[in-house]
């Protein structure tokens, strides 16, 4: 397939990516509103409901690297599209389970399309892209993943009521049913190479930069997300919120990227910034907002901190993603993939480290000094970088 065609695919091919972004990220965050209406309804405690964010980072972590190395293969949309066969599957059976042990299973299986998903639309995009315009492509579509998650913590305490929660899995699981039709249907189609080149595992494995990115993509990424697991709930008992506007407003931790995400695109493209001064200073201020929601006491406090710490989670997703290309250009999937594992695990250990905390201590707040130790961690590694004033793919 010609680059010439390729290129002038690339808007229609962004449309897409961004969807499927949307999509699965709808679908690896569901339980995460519910988990009150969980912990109710299958007596179990808080530490035992972050397992199912567990269950589904497991495997969704697992499936980073091989996801990578198969995109590279096989075409980012094959990949794309088992996955989200696999996540239609395992969210229609999530919404028949009726036990707890039934519902981990389930995420655990879920887990294995979602990792492919992401892994194969973070490969999609440079595809199509290069140059400046990959900057601000890799931030769309990480903005739509972050779109797909807000969204979730939004509209299920909407339809909880309606719906029950079997039936929010029903909702997630349909449209990543029908979004799959239309991604076979109509997606632009990516090279299909049968083979790739030797992978280069001196670059990965010894590569200095490769580590300290996997440091900085679970400083942001992993805990965002995390956060986005228990925000509501601790908008609920510690701010003392009800249940529909502790939904809107910490929707916003995630929704936001929308935003910054590809904001941080735009800084790194013009070169406002390096990518290592934009990483480590995001990255410090993104620590400082956990701090700050850990201690907030009024909803105007915990909003503005809950703004000011989405805004600083998605600033630094582009440039994690391109600088891991450039370090490894021969296997592009695959240093994505190595550089989102750490990231993804992150997301499967902090939720029910937290849940722990919270059942010890009573208190959000040590949950989230964590997540704030967390992204100060990825802001001291990024100091380590070696210096690059742009990313070429």
């Amino acid at each position: 397939m010609e680059k010439e065609t390729l290129w002038a695919q690339r808007w229609k091919a962004l449309f897409f990516a961004a969807m499927l972004g949307f999509v699965f990220s709808v679908n690896y965050t569901n339980h995460g509103p519910l988990v009150p209406t969980l912990i109710k309804e299958l007596s179990i405690t808080m530490a035992l409901a972050g397992f199912f964010t567990t269950a589904i980072f497991f495997t969704h972590g697992l499936l980073q690297m091989p996801g990578g190395a198969f995109s590279d293969k096989l075409g980012a949309k094959k990949v794309a599209a088992i996955g989200l066969f696999i996540i239609t599957i395992g969210n229609v059976m999530i919404g028949f389970s009726n036990t707890y042990h039934e519902i981990l299973v389930w995420k655990f299986i879920t887990g294995i399309g979602t990792g492919s998903a992401i892994v194969a639309g973070l490969r999609y995009v440079p595809t199509f892209f290069a140059g400046k315009e990959i900057q601000l492509a890799q931030g769309v579509y990480g903005g739509s993943i972050l779109m797909g998650a807000g969204f979730v913590i939004y509209v299920i305490p909407q339809l909880l009521s309606t719906l029950g929660w079997h039936g929010v899995f029903f909702t997630t699981g349909g449209m990543a049913g029908a979004f799959l039709i239309l991604w076979l249907l109509f997606a632009p189609n990516t090279p299909v190479t049968g083979t790739v080149q030797k992978i280069d595992w001196g670059y990965i494995l010894g590569g200095r930069n490769m580590w300290l990115l996997t440091l900085a993509q679970l400083g942001s990424f992993g805990t965002s997300t995390s956060a986005g697991v228990w925000v509501n709930t601790l908008l609920i008992k510690n701010v003392h919120v009800e249940p529909k506007m502790a939904g809107i407003v910490g929707s916003l931790v995630l929704l936001l990227g929308i935003i910054s995400r590809p904001l941080g695109g735009i800084i790194l493209g013009k070169k406002w910034l390096s990518t290592k001064s934009l990483l480590v200073l995001s990255h410090f201020c993104l620590a400082l907002g956990f701090v700050a929601i850990a201690n907030a006491k009024t909803l105007p406090v915990a909003a503005a901190a809950i703004v000011f710490t989405g805004i600083m989670a998605g600033l630094p997703f582009g440039g994690i993603f391109n600088f891991a290309v450039y370090s490894c250009p021969k296997n592009p999937g695959l240093a994505m993939g190595f550089v989102n594992t750490l990231g993804a695990w992150g997301v499967m250990a902090l939720p029910p480290v937290i849940g722990l905390l919270v059942d010890q201590s009573g208190s959000f707040a040590s949950g989230f000094y964590l997540l704030g130790g967390t992204a100060f961690i990825g802001s001291f590694a990024s100091i380590f970088l070696l210096r690059r004033d742009e990313v070429v793919i």
